[in-house]
C-alpha cells in the first residue's frame, strides 16, 4: 500500500472516531440551533468539512516547504494558546448571537448576525478552520512530521495532507450528524415557542463550548 493510501486509511479511521468526538459537538449544536432544512444542514456540514480539508492541505504545503520548523512552531505552547483563544472567541460569539434570537436589538449585533449565524458559508468556513487549528491531535502532528521529514516538494506535502484530510474531514459520520441536527428539532418540537427556546439553549451550549476553549488558553481545564 502506498503512502497516500495509508494516510487516507489513517484519516478514515480517525474521522470515524476521534474527530467525531472532538468536532461533532460544536458542529451539531450550531446546525441544530440555526438551520431548518436537511439541505441547509448538509450544506453547512459540507462547507465545515471542506474548510477543514483546505486547512490540512495548507498545513501539508507549508510542512513540505519549511520542514520541521513549521512542526516545531505548531507544537509551541504559545502558538496553540493563540489558536485556542481565537477559536474560543469566535465560537463564543456565535453562541451569544444565537442566545439573542433571530432579531437582536442592537445594530452591531444585527450586522454580526448577518455575517455569521445567518451566513452558513462564512460561519462554517471559520468554524471548520477553528476546529482544525484548535484540535491538533497526535495523528495530525504525526502526518505533518512525516511530511516535514521526508518530502522535499511542497506540492507532494499538500497531496499527502489532502489524502489524510479526505479521510478524516470529508468522508465522515459528521455528514449524517449535520443533516439529522437540522431536521430533528423541527420534528421533535412542534411549537414555535419551544423550538425557539431549544435554539437559544443551543446558543448557550455553544457559548459554554467557546468559553471552555478560551479557558484552555490560560491552562484551565474543565
Amino acid at each position: 500500500m502506498g503512502v497516500a493510501a495509508e494516510l487516507f486509511m489513517t484519516g478514515l479511521a480517525l474521522g470515524a472516531s476521534q474527530c467525531v468526538i472532538s468536532c461533532a459537538p460544536m458542529l451539531v449544536i450550531y446546525v441544530a440551533g440555526t438551520r431548518d432544512r436537511w439541505q441547509e444542514g448538509l450544506k453547512a456540514t459540507l462547507i465545515f468539512s471542506l474548510s477543514r480539508l483546505v486547512t490540512y492541505v495548507f498545513l501539508g504545503l507549508i510542512a513540505g516547504f519549511f520542514g520541521m520548523f513549521i512542526v516545531d512552531v505548531l507544537q509551541e505552547e504559545g502558538f496553540a494558546s493563540y489558536i485556542w483563544g481565537g477559536a474560543g472567541v469566535f465560537v463564543s460569539l456565535l453562541g451569544v448571537l444565537m442566545l439573542m434570537g433571530k432579531e437582536p436589538r442592537w445594530h452591531l449585533c444585527q450586522i454580526l448576525m448577518k455575517h455569521t449565524v445567518k451566513d452558513s458559508t462564512l460561519s462554517m468556513v471559520f468554524l471548520g478552520f477553528a476546529a482544525s487549528m484548535a484540535s491538533f491531535c497526535a495523528p495530525l502532528l504525526g502526518v505533518l512530521t512525516y511530511i516535514a521529514c521526508t518530502v522535499r516538494n511542497p506540492l507532494t506535502g499538500a497531496f499527502y495532507a489532502f489524502c489524510f484530510g479526505l479521510g478524516t474531514a470529508v468522508i465522515t459520520p459528521m455528514l449524517v450528524a449535520g443533516v439529522l441536527a437540522s431536521v430533528l428539532p423541527r420534528l421533535l418540537f412542534k411549537s414555535p415557542g419551544i423550538l425557539e427556546l431549544f435554539r437559544r439553549a443551543c446558543g448557550l451550549l455553544l457559548l459554554l463550548y467557546g468559553t471552555r476553549l478560551l479557558a484552555s488558553t490560560f491552562g484551565i481545564i474543565w
